[in-house]
Formats: structure tokens, sequence, C-alpha cells
């Protein structure tokens, strides 16, 4: 050892595309009934692997992907559903991010989606802060 002290560089926040893709297999993981051990061990790596790509920490290779899709059934396209939409610079985080992702999931496979954005659209904008004053939300 040469006694010099390694320069810690701090950590990137992940990609907001990275974020999106881990979200998507949570969900749909969760989804096809999948325990994060029950898919790693149909790719050969660790559940650890899976909650770093679940929770956006470490990227997805597209093949990596693919091998995803595949196993859970879904469209390779699933995986970054929702990407379009999101402006660059954007964060998503939250203590309550999978569970509403997981409802949002299960608005679409209903065919109910465009209803419930439509009523969270609503919501929202009765309580946004120039609406505040008249409105019940606190």
């Amino acid at each position: 050892m040469s006694g010099r002290k390694r320069k810690e560089t701090p950590r990137e926040a992940p990609h907001p595309i990275d974020v999106i893709a881990g979200r998507n297999l949570y969900i749909a993981r969760n989804l096809a009934g999948f325990t994060q051990q029950h898919l790693a061990s149909e790719v050969g790596l660790t559940f650890q692997q899976i909650q770093k790509y679940e929770n956006g920490k470490n990227r997805m290779s597209l093949s990596r992907a693919w091998q995803f899709a595949s196993i859970l059934g879904i469209s390779f396209s699933a995986l970054i559903d929702g990407a379009d939409d999101m402006p660059m610079g954007s964060r998503m985080s939250g203590p309550r991010f999978n569970e509403w992702l997981t409802l949002y999931a299960r608005a679409r496979e209903t065919g109910q989606l465009r209803e419930i954005t439509a009523i969270a659209r609503r919501i929202v904008q009765l309580c946004e802060p120039s609406a505040r004053e008249t409105s019940q939300c606190q």
C-alpha cells in the first residue's frame, strides 16, 4: 500500500430510464408471481442483483432486459414503458412510488387507465397551490 487514500467520488443518482426499467421489472415480476430469488435463479443471478435492477442502482443491459421480458411473458418494450413521456432530468422517487406503479399497471390491464388518469388529474388540479384556498386539500 502506498499510504494514499483513495479518492471517493460521490455516487451519481440513477438515470431516470434505469429507474423506469427497474420499476417496470418490479411490476412485471410481481404480476407474474415471481419472487426476486425465483427470477434471479432463472437468469443465473443473485436476488441482490435483481434488487439493484429494480431500484435503478444498476443499469440493465438490453440483452438482460430481453431475457427478463421473455421469462416474465411481457414485451421487451414494456420494460421502458413510460420513458417517452418523461422529461429529461426528471427524477422518480418517493416512499409509495412502487405502489403507484403497481396500481397504474392494474388500471392499464383492466382498461380503466383513461378514467383513473382523469380522476387523478382532477384531484391534482384541485390540490394545486392556486386552488388550495377554496379546496379541501391540505
